[in-house]
């Protein structure tokens, strides 16, 4: 039983040096909404290798901006209140089965500020081979957000860098 003692206090240390290094959903995600631009088809960007996944990635770091990007996607809540003094939002458009709802688990900014990491998380049992649109929106402190440069959005275990317009 000894043995155990110190295995359990190593990995309740790793555990929370872990959750240092991303946040929970509830500090990032602003609001998720079943929409995307009429012409995401057009824009949005899709990978060169199988899975064929398409993402849209916007960035905002004012009201304006904001509000002209939450149209372009098509938002039909009212718009959630956002500091832009000290936070810019992401507004991260892909498809989804219509029976298996993504969530986004987690946002984990690397430890340079450079790249933003989103994990979808995974369908539990059978889905529905349907795409159905979904935007997330999540918000970034301004300190960090400046620097990041790539988004990742890892859909069914597949990573993709996403380039973002801000």
């Amino acid at each position: 039983m000894t043995i155990f003692k110190p295995l359990f206090a190593l990995t309740i240390c790793m555990s929370l040096l872990l959750v240092g290094c991303s946040g929970s959903t509830d500090d990032y995600v602003v609001v998720s909404e079943k929409t995307l631009p009429s012409n995401f088809h057009e824009i949005a960007f899709e990978r060169e290798t199988t899975p064929f996944f398409q993402f849209l990635v916007r960035k905002s770091v004012d009201q304006p901006e904001f509000e002209q990007t939450w149209s372009v996607f098509g938002f039909k809540n009212e718009l959630p209140n956002i500091d832009f003094k000290e936070k810019d939002a992401f507004f991260l458009g892909v498809h989804e089965s219509g029976s298996c709802p993504y969530k986004v688990e987690n946002v984990a900014i690397s430890s340079d500020n450079h790249t933003m990491t989103v994990p979808l998380s995974e369908p539990k049992g059978a889905c529905t081979s349907d795409a159905t649109p979904r935007t997330f929106v999540v918000q970034i402190d301004k300190e960090v957000s400046k620097d990041i440069e790539n988004v990742v959005i890892v859909q069914s275990g597949v990573e993709t860098v996403v380039p973002f317009e801000n």
